[in-house]
């Protein structure tokens, strides 16, 4: 454990042992604690933005987002189950994995300011949505708030039971669908910036780490390096280190050290393998920017995704839900809570075999 994670986890504690502490304090003013939980509720108004809500253009929005919703709750069935087939039939070629976010651990420590904004900015969006699509639909919002789970920000609102229980079923899913769909939205626009910018900037390839007994770790190659260029041929990107490595047997490489000095190694792999995991390396002056964009395609895909799929507590249950009632009045619910049983542990079990792979 490196001294920036040993200061992240010491003032994790400080800061949920004072939540804790002040518990009896902060309840009276609407917060709602537990450990790793903080909630602040209260009521809001009725009605969110309504000449936004009655425009003709957040209507037609509204139907595009019953379609997404439906598409996107189809594509977070289909990723898990592309997991888990991928990694228990194909684990060498399978590169989709579903790996949880832990700070210093599965991310770098460095990223977790972007990815709190970026998660949100995301939330927020998606709340609103929800709180727009009410008032259109002629359902009052009775309140609202934030959450915020270990170190991650959340928000909620809250339509009147009554009215939303008892609204027509396109109502229900035109106010479920809508977070979901601005979330997608988002991500189909950060989708090609985060593709194509960090190419554009990237100055060379900066190593995160060396496999053991690999060709780099045998050539002295370490953690913090970058990579400039092999055999001559400049690896700004992951295709250009593949194309080069795929060209010999024999590497020269060029790398920027962690004090800035330029330092080349040679090394040798058969099987054009060199064993370094990489990332893009960017001037300091737009990596800020870059990892933003990065993390906002990262957060709203996967809030699209795994909020779209019935997994019992999201939108996509919700919806799964109330299309089933309506085939079956009867049956409808209960079918619905075993199959969304189903794929939630269907999900536990995608996410244990990415962590294993």
């Amino acid at each position: 454990m490196n001294i920036s994670l040993y200061i992240f986890a010491i003032g994790f504690v400080i800061f949920w042992g004072l939540i804790l502490a002040f518990r009896k304090k902060l309840e009276p003013k609407g917060f709602t604690v537990y450990p790793l939980f903080l909630m602040w509720k209260k009521s809001t108004r009725s009605l969110w933005f309504p000449r936004l809500a009655s425009s003709k253009p957040f209507k037609i929005y509204e139907k595009i987002a019953m379609i997404l919703g439906i598409l996107a709750m189809i594509g977070g069935i289909t990723m898990i189950y592309y997991v888990i087939f991928g990694l228990i039939f194909h684990p060498q070629s399978t590169t989709v994995r579903l790996e949880p976010i832990i700070p210093g651990v599965t991310i770098s420590l460095s990223c977790l300011p972007y990815i709190l904004l970026a998660l949100g900015i995301s939330v927020t969006l998606h709340e609103l949505s929800h709180a727009v699509s009410a008032t259109s639909n002629k359902i009052n919002v009775k309140s609202g708030g934030f959450i915020l789970l270990g170190i991650f920000p959340g928000a909620f609102v809250e339509p009147a039971d009554e009215e939303f229980m008892t609204s027509s079923l396109p109502a229900k899913i035109k106010i479920l669908a809508a977070g979901i769909a601005v979330n997608l939205i988002l991500a189909g626009i950060f989708f090609p910036l985060a593709m194509f910018l960090p190419g554009y900037f990237s100055q060379g390839l900066v190593i995160e780490g060396v496999i053991p007994n690999s060709s780099a770790y045998n050539a002295s190659i370490q953690a913090g390096d970058v990579i400039l260029s092999v055999n001559g041929i400049r690896t700004n990107t992951f295709n250009s280190l593949t194309t080069a490595l795929n060209q010999s047997t024999n590497y020269t490489i060029v790398l920027k050290a962690p004090n800035g000095s330029t330092i080349v190694k040679h090394a040798e792999s058969t099987k054009h393998f060199l064993g370094v995991y990489v990332t893009y390396y960017f001037p300091p002056s737009v990596r800020p920017f870059l990892l933003f964009v990065t993390w906002m395609f990262i957060i709203n895909f996967s809030l699209a995704l795994f909020n779209a799929a019935p997994l019992i507590i999201t939108d996509g249950g919700k919806i799964f839900t109330e299309l089933l009632k309506k085939i079956s009045s009867q049956n409808g619910e209960k079918m619905s809570m075993a199959i969304q049983a189903f794929l939630l542990m269907s999900l536990v079990y995608a996410i244990m075999l990415s962590i294993s792979a």
